[in-house]
C-alpha cells in the first residue's frame, strides 16, 4: 500500500510539472492578430514588477511561425537593466491561439522555452496572454495584458476581467510601477 501511495505521489508531481494552458480565444484570427506589430505589457497577474516594463514587437514569417522581439527596459535602484529576447512562436497542434515559443537572449546563448495561449483578444488592440515556462524549480505561470496603447485600458480588457471576476487593481500595472525607478 505504501508503494502505491508513493507511486501515486510521484505521478501527481510529474503531472503537476506540466503546463496547463487555458483555452485560446474562440475569435483568435492569426491573419489579423499577428499584424499587431507593437504592444506594451500593461498588467501582469503574477509579476515580477518589471514584467510591465516589457514591449512586444511581432512579425509574421512565411513558414507559419512568427518572430517576437521582447524588450525589457527598467531601472532598479538607479541601475539600468535592459534586455532583448528574440522569440520564435510556433503554433501548437490544431489549437489556433496556442504557441510553443523558443526565445534566445540577445548577446547570449541562453534559451528559454515556454508555451503561450491567447486567452482573449480583439485581434487588433489587446490580448490576454497566458505564459507558462518550465524552470529548474517547477512551472512559472502568468497572465499578461498586452495592449497597443500603454496608458489606457481597452473596454474589451475590462469586460474580460469582469467576466473572470478579476480586479485590475490587484495586478501589477504599468500605471502603478515606475519603470525608471522600480522599488525592490
Amino acid at each position: 500500500m505504501i508503494i502505491a501511495v508513493t507511486f501515486l505521489g510521484i505521478l501527481m508531481q510529474v503531472f503537476a510539472e506540466e503546463c496547463e494552458l487555458s483555452p485560446p480565444a474562440e475569435n483568435f484570427d492569426p491573419q489579423i492578430y499577428l499584424n499587431i506589430e507593437h504592444a506594451y505589457v500593461t498588467h501582469s497577474k503574477e509579476g515580477p514588477k518589471e514584467a510591465v516594463c516589457r514591449e512586444y514587437r511581432t512579425t509574421k514569417n512565411s513558414d507559419g511561425t512568427s518572430k517576437t522581439v521582447v524588450t525589457s527596459d527598467y531601472k532598479i535602484g538607479g541601475a539600468s537593466r535592459k534586455s532583448e529576447l528574440d522569440c520564435t512562436d510556433t503554433p501548437k497542434g490544431t489549437k489556433p491561439g496556442q504557441f510553443s515559443v523558443e526565445c534566445v537572449v540577445r548577446g547570449n546563448t541562453t534559451k528559454i522555452q515556454l508555451e503561450t495561449s491567447v486567452m482573449a483578444t480583439d485581434n487588433k488592440n489587446y490580448a490576454l496572454l497566458q505564459t507558462c515556462t518550465k524552470t529548474g524549480t517547477g512551472i512559472a505561470d502568468n497572465v499578461l495584458v498586452l495592449q497597443t496603447k500603454k496608458d489606457s485600458v481597452e473596454e474589451g480588457v475590462k469586460s474580460v476581467f469582469k467576466d473572470a471576476n478579476w480586479s485590475l487593481e490587484k495586478w501589477y500595472s504599468r500605471k502603478n510601477i515606475d519603470c525608471d525607478d522600480i522599488k525592490e
